[in-house]
């Protein structure tokens, strides 16, 4: 029986650090945030043509209807249609910088763009 070097034997590397783990630090962090000012948050995430604008676009004229304080935050990055859309609800529509949503950053990249509670 003959030693194989080093070189020919395989390698198994195990990685058992959760490389979100910052992403998930700061998520718990915004959830206490929102908790303790009161503020309920949801985030929609589908594919193109899936109704998500329709879908917000009725919820936050219901929702000022009832005396809700709603407000939403766009993330198209192609165009302004959302909203200009979420905008006829009369809620507070902001839409995230260009210079900012060009790429997808995770989000303790993005603390200095900030929506006040």
């Amino acid at each position: 029986m003959s030693a194989q070097s080093p070189i020919t034997q395989p390698r198994i590397v195990h990685v058992r650090q959760n490389i979100l783990k910052r992403n998930d630090e700061l998520a718990h962090q915004l959830r206490q945030r929102f908790q303790a000012a009161g503020v309920f948050v949801v985030s929609l995430v589908s594919s193109p043509g899936s109704g998500k604008t329709a879908f917000l676009e009725k919820t936050l004229t219901l929702l000022k209807q009832q005396q809700h304080r709603p407000a939403a935050l766009v993330g198209d990055l192609a165009t302004d249609n959302d909203a200009a859309r979420l905008a006829r609800s009369q809620a507070p529509v902001s839409k995230s910088p260009p210079e900012r949503s060009a790429i997808w950053k995770p989000p303790w990249l993005r603390r200095r763009w900030r929506i006040g509670i």
